[in-house]
């Protein structure tokens, strides 16, 4: 939760100790809501948190901070890096002879959870996903890639939705943009490890024929490592705080009561139709789908065309790969640097906002320098192009974190989560389409441009939208009398419209 949000709920939280007046009326409207819900649908901490909250004294809460990270974060980080390897891999894939070896040609390349436990529906995901990667060695024509391509974004589509809900279950507000973008950063440590290993397995194999191509070994490597990782998963990621083996019973009720201002718990198996119907009508559903694909779009062609544009400058196939990595370098930096300050200062749409006009800059410097001659400044142009890969990545995490922390009710959440990576999707798909005019993709380059504005005012929207109806409460909530919430309203798996005490972070 932003900064100024937190303390205007301390300020709240002061009055209504001393609330009088119609403040009853107002408790009493609010908790006969509450009623109306079938008691199956309450969140799952609802019977597992005292109704009226345990104190958490500064040292318990970071102690409980520290386990919690140490605890998730390797995994979901060494997820992420692995699922942002498989895409990076195909990248890496075309300068190996991939195209040649497959028929592909360059308008073919570019075409290239509620009911049940998270963790262990991922894990699923990841074998499944791993063994496909595997088999794509087998691959010899374009029919067979588009395949194999259609399966693994099936296995991979888990991933993202499952850590924001991760994320949710087990961070306040406050920390989520953080960690989220943490996790999500990893995409840049995959094109370091990913560039390292392709560069590995090209010069090996040139030096050491073994009798398979260099793309069908990276695959078969790649896959191999992620098929393992899913056994692991299995066994070491938790469903929720209230399955975790390594807490104990009072340590659980910590990780509870720490997200208990969230106003959403850890989730409820109850499938509730009114939340999807809420998620459908809500407009901030629409402006995140909206910015996601706009976003993703530049995304999705730099993500499958980066090693083509950087030999476009006059680097060799293997020099692509080591060139690449300073991006990797670069998004964790801007990747942790921006959230760090989105949590620490609440201000989530003004540091989206910074990034995406760094994302511009970076476009528009790789644009102009190559206005002439594409092979001008070949320097600048990859320091653009290691911005276009960092700062957008850093918008995404706003985004991704907002969902986590903005849209409440279970079912609601998983809802507009699924339409945000359908979003997410849909960028990556449209993506490569615009990327066809090799090998210096001018026309690519504007559409660049035209989605980072309308990314940027997605944010603008969010922002002025959100704080409005923040406003909007808090003065009927102080017309009212500043009455206190009902007690574990928290955990009645309420929607951010059911629950006047739910405030958006900004």
């Amino acid at each position: 939760m932003a900064a100024g949000t937190q303390e205007k709920h301390a300020e709240i939280q002061q009055k209504a100790d001393v609330a009088v007046g119609d403040s009853a009326a107002y408790a009493s409207e609010e908790a006969s809501d509450m009623m109306k819900l079938n008691a199956k649908g309450v969140d799952e901490a609802g019977a597992f948190a005292d109704a009226h909250g345990i104190v958490v004294d500064p040292e318990t809460n970071k102690r409980i901070l520290r386990k919690i990270d140490l605890r998730l974060m390797p995994i979901m980080c060494g997820l992420y890096l692995l699922q942002y390897l498989d895409k990076v891999t195909l990248s890496y894939a075309a300068v190996m002879g991939i195209r040649t070896d497959t028929g592909m040609n360059t308008s073919d390349y570019s075409w290239l959870m509620q009911h049940l436990p998270i963790a262990k529906y991922m894990s699923i995901m990841v074998l499944i996903w791993g063994a496909i990667l595997c088999l794509t060695a087998l691959v010899h024509d374009v029919a067979g890639m588009m395949v194999t391509r259609f399966f693994l974004g099936a296995g991979e589509g888990s991933i993202t939705a499952g850590f924001v809900l991760i994320t949710s279950q087990w961070y306040t507000i406050a920390e989520q943009p953080f960690r989220t973008g943490i996790w999500f950063t990893f995409n840049g440590m995959a094109q370091i490890v990913g560039g390292a290993i392709a560069f590995g397995v090209s010069r090996g194999l040139e030096q050491h024929p073994i009798g398979i191509a260099s793309w069908k070994f990276l695959f078969i490597i790649v896959g191999a490592v992620t098929f393992l990782y899913g056994i692991v998963m299995w066994f070491v990621l938790p469903d929720s705080p209230l399955s975790a083996k390594w807490l104990n019973e009072e340590e659980k009720h910590i990780v509870v009561e720490r997200i208990r201002g969230n106003q959403q718990g850890i989730g409820s198996r109850i499938f509730k139709w009114y939340q999807v119907r809420e998620a459908f009508t809500d407009f901030r559903t629409y402006l995140n789908f909206l910015c996601i694909v706009a976003i993703n779009i530049p995304n999705g062609g730099i993500t499958v065309f980066f090693t083509l544009m950087i030999t476009s400058y006059g680097f060799s196939s293997q020099e692509s790969f080591l060139l690449s990595m300073p991006a990797g370098c670069m998004q964790l930096i801007i990747g942790w640097g921006f959230p760090y300050l989105a949590s620490r200062t609440g201000k989530r749409s003004l540091m989206a906002v910074i990034a995406m006009l760094l994302s511009l800059f970076g476009i528009g410097l790789m644009t102009g320098l190559a206005r002439n001659d594409p092979l001008n400044a070949r320097v600048g142009q990859l320091f653009a192009y290691y911005l276009m890969i960092a700062c957008p990545a850093t918008a995404l995490i706003i985004i991704l974190s907002t969902v986590s922390s903005n849209a409440a009710g279970y079912t609601k959440k998983t809802t507009v989560n699924a339409i945000v990576l359908i979003g997410y999707c849909v960028g990556f798909l449209i993506g490569p389409q615009t990327f066809r005019d090799p090998p210096y993709y001018y026309n690519g380059k504007y559409v660049i441009i035209v989605m980072y504005f309308i990314g940027l005012s997605c944010f603008v929207a969010m922002y002025l939208l959100n704080k409005r109806e923040n406003a909007r409460r808090d003065k009927a909530w102080e017309d009212a009398g500043c009455p206190a919430q009902p007690a574990g309203q928290e955990f009645m798996d309420l929607t951010d419209h059911e629950n006047s005490y739910f405030r958006y972070a900004t």
